[in-house]
């Protein structure tokens, strides 16, 4: 017998989906850009599972929204 598992949000079954576990939790894509994702600080959206992201004394930037201080 196989335990459920399920997205902690929505309750969706992820057997065989793509998933991201956080803080002890299960949940699909789209709860986690909806519920855990980082929000960028240059442009304000959640940065998704699949991106890249950069941080420093907890902020975060999408890969591509970073740009140094000194030179942009």
């Amino acid at each position: 017998m196989s335990e459920k598992f399920d997205c902690h949000y929505c309750r969706d079954p992820l057997q065989g989906k793509k998933y991201v576990q956080k803080d002890g939790r299960h949940c699909c894509l789209k709860c986690f850009d909806k519920f855990c994702a980082n929000t960028c600080v240059d442009c304000r959206k959640p940065i998704s599972a699949d991106a890249k992201e950069v941080h420093y004394k907890n902020r975060y930037w999408h890969d591509n929204c970073f740009r140094c201080a000194k030179c942009l």
